[in-house]
């Protein structure tokens, strides 16, 4: 009986090995002897990640009771409860964004209008994190990108959650203090139609700001100095980067001039 080549998860689940797949025509039976033998032995679980190289495979997967577990640019990954009623994670529910508060020597707040939208809009300049991109990276990358200013980052203020979001999903927006490097604004065009360094009084009082980014700065302005970074000894591993955020000992006025 060929049974397909699979590794034992500390689930109790089973994944294919999809690197060493038979070709289409001896796929079916051999899928169908894995799922025997799986079941006989008591695993929960199958999954089967497919590229798009061999979608073809996912046809008869379906056939065979499998569904979508979720996809991406990559391929897909298809799951097959063994046993009725197994549990079966869900997939990523969450959007991750940051934004950054810059005030310079000023007193001059970094300020953005998006190219998108019809009205005027100030907002603080940020985006999305990239896969294994931490919040305190991606916040520096994200306003480099969008401003060209070069910044530093200080501390994790507060953040939002909403739901009903992209595709349905829920997003989480995270607010980071952060400490210009620089000044001279170079706007990514693609994204920004304005970049600005506007007056912090002024851009709280602006009638084109948002009460949600009025009060987020305001948030970022208050005393305490928000999270800091923080590490824990020989915890994590180099390929996950665990990184925490901790309120300060004492926070430090310095740090925001």
């Amino acid at each position: 009986m060929t049974v397909l080549k699979f590794e034992a998860d500390r689930f109790g689940g089973a994944v294919i090995n999809s690197d060493d797949l038979p070709v289409n025509w001896m796929f079916k039976p051999a899928l169908e002897n894995t799922i025997t033998y799986l079941k006989g032995e008591g695993f929960k679980l199958l999954w089967l990640f497919l590229p798009p190289s061999q979608a073809e495979l996912v046809p008869l997967c379906v056939n065979a009771g499998f569904f979508y577990h979720h996809a991406d640019e990559g391929g897909i990954e298809l799951c097959l409860r063994l046993v009725p009623g197994a549990f079966v994670p869900g997939y990523a529910t969450h959007y991750i964004g940051a934004g950054g508060v810059l005030i310079d020597e000023e007193n001059r707040i970094l300020v953005i209008q998006e190219k998108h939208h019809t009205r005027r809009h100030y907002k603080l300049p940020g985006g999305a994190l990239d896969p294994g991109e931490h919040i305190s990276d991606a916040v520096v990358r994200e306003v480099k990108e969008e401003t060209g200013i070069d910044s530093e980052f200080l501390s994790l203020n507060c953040f939002r959650h909403w739901h009903g979001y992209r595709y349905g999903k829920s997003d989480i927006y995270f607010v980071c203090r952060l400490k210009p490097l620089s000044s001279k604004i170079k706007i990514d065009p693609s994204e920004i139609s304005e970049a600005l360094w506007m007056d912090l009084d002024e851009y709280l009082n602006h009638p084109d700001t948002h009460p949600f980014n009025s009060k987020i700065v305001t948030t970022a302005l208050k005393e305490g100095g928000g999270l800091k970074i923080d590490t824990i000894e020989d915890y994590g591993t180099p390929e996950t980067h665990e990184m925490m955020f901790d309120p300060p000992a004492k926070p430090k006025a310095e740090d925001f001039t």
